[in-house]
């Protein structure tokens, strides 16, 4: 919230504008050259009830609710204000031998007393000033908190953005472990001589999902050593038939992208496009992008059954992380044909 501590002084630096305003230019017209701190005393005065009004009474309003109390004691401090105020300006105008506001302040909005109250006109001088000072700062002081609202409503809304990705980041982990725990159990149980490299590349990717992947973003290299190192894993339970295959094109340091927003793709892949009755199985992976735009494609056939679900957590969450991550700025197109799966994402960096 220090961005709202930042605005909450600067809206305390407009009011102090607004208000050496309204001196200057009261001063600086002083053609009877009266004792500057008269006119001082009586700006203040002025302002006085607008300063009650915007930093106790309309705080207090908006915590409680309750307008009956807020319009008494909106009218009893500019009852108080006149009162006070305009006997202060019945001395000025005695002591200084003149009956012209306009003298003192450059808020000289008057009202004509009646005939039978015209012995008390310097309340009726005074009373225009004060409503317009108090009726100005609660506008502005409205609007100021309507601006706050929104900023607080944004950092909120950004607040579960970054919590909601850290539960899904929390959730593809288990995930992907999940299935590379499988495959290094079938090695074990052919006591096979790649047991070793298949623990060393997991813990390749335990370190990437818990460490290198907290940034919000990452060089693309990073991602696609991952990816390589996730298909190198799986390649081992693949049929010795299968094909697999992962290019890509034009990728250079400089451009950078989610972490951990890929590798659910071709999981899915090798999830739904290694069944050994399937006959050949394929998986194909391309990956093109530049420092403007990130095209990534995973296509694998499958055998079609009555209980075959595509997609899953994986699919869900990438689509939920792109919609966090890159509003308005991703294509995500999921393709099922009678034997083949294919997705396809396209997202402008």
């Amino acid at each position: 919230m220090k961005s709202l501590k930042v605005y909450h002084f600067l809206r305390l630096q407009l009011n102090i504008l607004f208000v050496g305003f309204i001196i200057f230019t009261s001063v600086h017209n002083n053609d009877k050259n009266l004792p500057v701190v008269f006119i001082l005393l009586y700006n203040i005065m002025l302002f006085v009830p607008a300063w009650i009004n915007n930093f106790r009474l309309l705080p207090n309003f908006r915590s409680t609710k309750k307008i009956t109390h807020y319009l008494i004691s909106v009218i009893t401090v500019f009852l108080i204000s006149v009162i006070i105020t305009g006997y202060y300006v019945q001395w000025l105008y005695l002591q200084f031998n003149t009956n012209e506001l306009s003298d003192f302040t450059s808020l000289a909005a008057t009202s004509s007393a009646p005939a039978t109250l015209e012995k008390y006109q310097s309340y009726f001088d005074v009373y225009p000033g004060i409503i317009i000072t108090m009726v100005v700062m609660a506008m502005g002081y409205s609007l100021q908190e309507y601006v706050v609202k929104i900023k607080r409503n944004e950092q909120i809304q950004a607040q579960q953005r970054i919590a909601e990705l850290g539960l899904l980041k929390s959730q593809i982990s288990p995930h992907f472990l999940f299935n590379v725990l499988n495959s290094l159990y079938a090695l074990s149980l052919k006591m096979s001589k790649e047991t070793p490299d298949v623990i060393l590349k997991l813990s390749d990717i335990l370190r990437y999902s818990l460490f290198e992947s907290q940034p919000k973003e990452i060089s693309i290299t990073n991602e696609i050593h991952i990816l390589n190192t996730y298909i190198d894993i799986e390649r081992l339970r693949m049929p010795a038939n299968a094909q697999i295959s992962f290019h890509h094109t034009e990728v250079t340091d400089s451009v950078k992208m989610a972490p951990m927003l890929l590798l659910p793709l071709v999981e899915n892949a090798f999830k739904h496009g290694t069944d050994s009755t399937i006959g050949v199985s394929y998986i194909h992976i391309t990956l093109s992008c530049n420092d403007n735009s990130l095209v990534f494609t995973c296509t694998n056939n499958f055998k079609e059954t009555a209980t075959k679900d595509f997609g899953g957590i994986g699919i869900e969450n990438i689509q939920k992380r792109l919609q966090l991550l890159y509003p308005s700025r991703h294509v995500f197109k999921i393709k099922k044909d009678k034997n083949t799966f294919s997705a396809t994402l396209e997202i402008k960096l």
